[in-house]
């Protein structure tokens, strides 16, 4: 479908918002591993305490104006809240297209309404997974305040508008919005408490018998169980369970960088750090949850809903039971 006027101007008006939300996540990405409040005080230098002025917080343009130093006291700005501001602006331009523009239950001109809402509900969740990746890809922590907020704006946008998720989890009214929405929940949160204690009881036991004596070892946190919670609410169970298998591919590339300088610094003599240690799933899980937002439309009936079909004749077949046709 080709973009007409009226579209690339609708575009650049979304690249716009996404960049001034993602202006707000570096606040939110700073602040709210530490609880702070993300509405006061103002944005300021960390040195000098002067408060970045209104012309200096444009996203974007403000870092690239100021050459990435507080106006000041030369205090250097990192690039990655440009780089942020960026980002989300592109991926919310990505969503618009993908909801708005290709989106086969409405395009500009007739039923805009449905897209819309498509548009902003899966923009939310967007900018969740973003604050999600940076902070738990610092700190190895997801807050709650973050993956709790996406359950309920996940669940309650299903229940207020049925059909606002995407096939298969679509639903015909309120309360089936709202089941389809628990469901996800407790499937993508489940099966991740269930890898996750699997996780840490084959961690603990080596520890445990590599020390010949019980070491607690905590493999995987319980934020990676929120976020998947809070994914499977907004996209239901099926995207929930592909997020789950997907997301550590995103991640092959880190673990490979991080076991290379594991073994060099262990040739080396040198001693290891946590961040040599570990590696944060939840980054990985949110890059697979976006993949699957701007490629669901395609991806389920051309590939997905075989591959579940699939299984759930395999499961029926050896519980003896008859699975009725293909879907």
């Amino acid at each position: 479908m080709a973009m007409g006027p009226v579209m690339v101007i609708l575009g650049v008006i979304v690249f716009l918002i996404g960049a001034v939300v993602g202006s707000f996540l570096n606040v939110c990405i700073y602040r709210l591993p530490w609880e702070k409040s993300v509405i006061w005080p103002a944005s300021h230098c960390p040195r000098c305490w002067n408060a970045i002025a209104a012309y200096d917080n444009i996203p974007i343009l403000g870092w690239l104006i100021l050459r990435g130093r507080c106006r000041r006291c030369g205090l250097s700005i990192s690039p990655r809240y440009p780089l942020v501001e960026f980002l989300v602006g592109l991926l919310f331009v990505a969503v618009f297209v993908v909801d708005v523009v290709y989106g086969p239950r409405g395009r500009y001109g007739y039923d805009i309404g449905l897209p819309l809402a498509t548009f902003f509900y899966h923009a939310f969740l967007v900018a969740l997974l973003v604050a999600a990746t940076f902070i738990d890809y610092d700190l190895y922590v997801i807050p709650d305040s973050i993956t709790v907020t996406g359950m309920i704006v996940g669940i309650a946008g299903g229940w207020l508008v049925p059909a606002i998720r995407l096939t298969p989890s679509t639903a015909e009214s309120h309360w089936e919005g709202l089941a389809v929405g628990l469901v996800g929940l407790l499937v993508g949160g489940g099966l991740m408490e269930a890898v996750r204690r699997l996780a840490n009881l084959v961690a603990t036991t080596i520890v445990s018998l590599v020390n010949h004596r019980y070491c607690r070892v905590e493999a995987m946190g319980f934020g990676d169980v929120t976020l998947m919670a809070m994914i499977g609410a907004f996209l239901g169970w099926q995207a929930a369970v592909l997020t789950f298998f997907i997301g550590p591919f995103f991640g092959l590339g880190t673990a490979i960088v991080k076991i290379f300088n594991k073994y060099r610094k262990l040739l080396g003599g040198r001693k290891l750090s946590a961040v040599d240690r570990e590696v944060p799933f939840g980054p990985y899980l949110c890059a697979g949850a976006l993949a699957l937002v701007l490629s669901w439309r395609w991806l389920w009936p051309g590939w997905a809903a075989g591959i579940f079909d699939t299984l759930r004749w395999i499961f029926w077949y050896f519980l003896n039971v008859d699975a009725g046709p293909s879907v």
